[in-house]
């Protein structure tokens, strides 16, 4: 089916609802009409690329996610501050909590103290 088809069928059921009555020749100028017009819809009634819509939507998660990963180096931050403070090291050290909960102190080398 190519474009003109699919707006000659379109017309002829609209004649058909209406009980209107075309020649070929009239159904096939009104498809051409029909099909021209709707190629300019875009510029009469502005639709934004497809690109700008997806920039908008990776713009969203990454802002998303930039506040995500903010709050989650916050949280982190506090809970080796209260590590810190639980175990009784000092304030200067450099301490993280591991992958599986294990406590390091990383100093001139790294031991594990929890």
């Amino acid at each position: 089916m190519t474009d003109l088809d699919y707006w000659e069928e379109c017309i002829s059921q609209a004649t058909d609802d209406c009980d209107l009555t075309l020649t070929s020749e009239q159904l096939t100028c009104l498809a051409e009409a029909v099909s021209g017009g709707h190629e300019h819809y875009g510029m009469a009634f502005y639709s934004p690329p497809d690109s700008d819509r997806y920039a908008d939507i990776e713009r969203e998660w990454q802002q998303k996610y930039k506040t995500l990963k903010a709050e989650f180096d916050a949280y982190r931050g506090n809970a080796e501050t209260a590590v810190k403070q639980a175990l009784r090291q000092h304030r200067d050290d450099n301490v993280s909590i591991g992958e599986y909960g294990e406590v390091l102190r990383h100093g001139g080398r790294t031991e594990r103290i929890q």
